[in-house]
């Protein structure tokens, strides 16, 4: 490997980490031969899902799945064999080890938001359903409001624009700041960038960026809904807006772009004829 660890700050972390991405992006289509592909899965955006698409249309040997905390601890497993996998995926934040342990080759960087009022309703049913995650307890002794008022997860807020910001663990930011640094990330740092409610118009987007022959799928890892966004009061739905008005900001912007994008590359009919092969794909497998 060619870089290593410079800093334990976050944000200078993430600047360095900005650099070396701008310096080897790819914004056109993504040539395998040459080139890495990376995942940046933001929690709760339906990105195991998207993995899974893509992982399969790879070699087993070729891909790399491993999150954040996981590569801190074992850094070396990125260079276990002899070349860099062709395709790395975990919830790997801006100022995160990964960007750092690359080589100086050119990079395919994708990633995708969720509406963020239901990306933090979806944060909170998963975690009230996985009874050995270290946050569980706060939605047993708690309800949703006291659940994100004890704040245990910087997740909860703006937590979309805080992991592209380098803002995610370390440091206070105002909503413009995040949302200023986030959008800039987003543009100059990416390849592609998706959002869920657009789930299947951003597969064939990504589909056509990185020649994919199978993104037929099955949702995965679906959260069981303790909570519907239908039971919560007006006063409720604003609470959760107001903590998250940078990652709204920043999830409209984004939304936007893509479904310009997808009036551009995605005819109708391909969209169409997707959706109706998907369902009936669906259906054999069930």
């Amino acid at each position: 490997m060619q870089r290593q660890w410079f800093s334990v700050d976050d944000l200078t972390n993430y600047t360095i980490n900005k650099q070396h991405i701008i310096k080897h992006l790819n914004k056109g289509a993504y040539q395998k031969s040459s080139e890495l592909c990376l995942f940046s899965h933001v929690p709760k955006t339906a990105g195991t899902s998207l993995e899974q698409i893509v992982a399969k249309n790879f070699k087993v040997s070729e891909t790399l799945h491993i999150n954040a905390p996981d590569l801190n601890r074992l850094p070396a497993i990125i260079q276990a064999k002899k070349y860099l996998p062709k395709f790395i995926c975990g919830h790997h934040p801006l100022h995160g080890l990964v960007y750092q342990l690359l080589s100086e080759q050119s990079l395919f960087h994708f990633t995708q938001l969720r509406e963020p009022v239901d990306r933090v309703i979806s944060y909170y049913n998963y975690v009230k359903g996985k009874t050995d995650h270290p946050m569980h307890q706060h939605t047993v002794k708690n309800n949703f409001i006291e659940f994100l008022n004890a704040d245990p997860s910087p997740e909860l807020s703006n937590g979309q624009c805080r992991r592209f910001s380098g803002y995610l663990h370390q440091g206070q930011a105002s909503d413009s700041l995040l949302f200023q640094e986030a959008l800039d990330t987003l543009t100059n740092c990416f390849s592609l960038v998706l959002t869920t409610c657009l789930f299947d118009e951003g597969l064939l987007l990504l589909k056509n960026r990185l020649k994919l022959k199978d993104i037929y799928y099955q949702k995965q890892n679906v959260s069981d809904k303790f909570l519907h966004k239908e039971e919560l009061s007006d006063i409720e739905l604003n609470f959760v807006s107001e903590r998250n008005l940078a990652d709204i900001n920043l999830f409209n912007t984004i939304k936007n772009n893509c479904i310009e994008l997808v009036s551009i590359e995605v005819p109708n009919q391909e969209l169409h004829r997707f959706k109706t092969k998907n369902t009936t794909w669906q259906q054999q497998i069930n």
